[in-house]
């Protein structure tokens, strides 16, 4: 490894950290770019040989590209499963390439901004995360490398479908462009199922952030393109800032909504907000279940300033609570866990999240409501 793994693992990827005018609802921006060398089997349909010879070509000519050269690299059978948890949780590592061995390799440079798998689906997989809503950035990382690999490197293509993969059907220009939501709003309003099938009919599609969780733990979303097909990036991508934009705009129109219901005599959703500042406080043992609904509901509070800080501003109120509600609060060593007493024993990574969580607690304070003196203050 170019430098350590285990130490890289460790750190929150700083892609994390939210950022934009609308960074109280997207969190961030995704890319795939997917690429694959002619003349060389599909890794689905290769043997250990095979794609040992497809990393002897593409591992070099990575590490000598500006930006990885002292990249974080480890063939999948050296990781072990807490580390492969780890990055799973993280989007550093697809489902796909985790359940394999001999050939698969993982890269990730000192920024965490760019993550390359070989021999996943496809021989050369690209992701890069942005936070915000900065394409333009994103762009700018994702095609940086495969351009300067096709200098000597021939990736397969066809005259009309563009790049060839490993699926016919998503032959194209080898990308697919994701946007991460936080939609608190429309998810406690009983919405999002109406907007995923309105997705569907616009050619997007919409899924939970946590789909191990249940459809609306943590109102979390990624919402993300098909295939692109050849030469209709720009298109897509007009398309999906059309969608996202109208859906930021719809959630900000329900929090109003529900913030006048609750000037009105409505106890929802400050009830909600009050009730994960409460277990967060309280707690000693949290599932990932609970962590990411309170998370969320503290982001809600946050936003209509019913949490504050005398020393930190909303927006790094908000940027902190992003980082805990994409993470999961989860343990980041990449440790294997430790084997329960018994069933009803707390694991780990349930009593670690009740300590990471102390930090902001003890620096914000609960407002019951805009007009009411009475607070709860953790800043001591």
């Amino acid at each position: 490894m170019a430098f350590n793994l285990h130490k890289l693992i460790k750190t929150t990827p700083p892609w994390f950290r939210r950022g934009g005018d609308e960074g109280d609802v997207i969190l961030g921006v995704m890319g795939r770019l997917v690429r694959n060398l002619k003349g060389h089997p599909f890794p689905g349909w290769s043997t250990a040989d095979e794609r040992r010879k497809v990393a002897d070509i593409l591992l070099p000519a990575i590490l000598s590209q500006p930006g990885f050269k002292t990249a974080a690299h480890a063939e999948l059978n050296e990781l072990s499963y807490g580390e492969r948890r780890t990055l799973l949780e993280r989007r550093q590592l697809s489902p796909c390439i985790a359940a394999r061995q001999d050939g698969c390799h993982l890269l990730i440079n000192r920024r965490q901004d760019t993550v390359i798998m070989l021999n996943e689906e496809e021989h050369l997989v690209v992701h890069s995360f942005v936070p915000g809503y900065d394409f333009g950035e994103l762009f700018s990382i994702l095609f940086r490398l495969p351009e300067a690999l096709s200098n000597d490197i021939s990736f397969a293509e066809a005259p009309g479908r563009a790049y060839l993969t490993s699926l016919p059907g998503e032959a194209g220009d080898g990308i697919q462009l994701y946007c991460i939501l936080h939609l608190p709003a429309l998810s406690l309003s009983n919405m999002m199922p109406q907007v995923i099938r309105g997705l569907e009919k616009l050619q997007l599609n919409g899924a939970p952030f946590y789909p191990q969780l249940g459809e609306e733990c943590g109102n979390l979303y990624v919402i993300y393109t098909h295939p692109v097909p050849p030469n209709s990036l720009a298109d897509i991508l007009t398309h999906l800032t059309d969608i996202t934009s109208s859906l930021t705009e719809r959630e900000h129109q329900v929090r109003a909504r529900l913030l006048e219901l609750y000037k009105r005599g409505d106890t929802f959703p400050v009830d909600r907000i009050n009730r994960s500042y409460g277990l967060l406080s309280y707690a000693r043992a949290i599932t990932l279940a609970e962590w990411v609904d309170a998370i969320s509901m503290l982001r809600l509070g946050v936003h209509y300033g019913f949490i504050t800080s005398p020393d930190k501003s909303s927006d790094e109120l908000l940027a902190e609570l992003a980082e805990l509600l994409i993470t999961g609060g989860d343990f980041p060593a990449g440790e294997e866990p430790a084997p329960r007493n018994h069933p009803r024993e707390s694991t780990a990574a349930e009593r670690h999240r009740t300590f990471i969580i102390q930090d902001f607690l003890r620096h914000t304070i609960l407002h019951t409501a805009p007009d009411c003196p009475t607070t709860t203050d953790f800043s001591v």
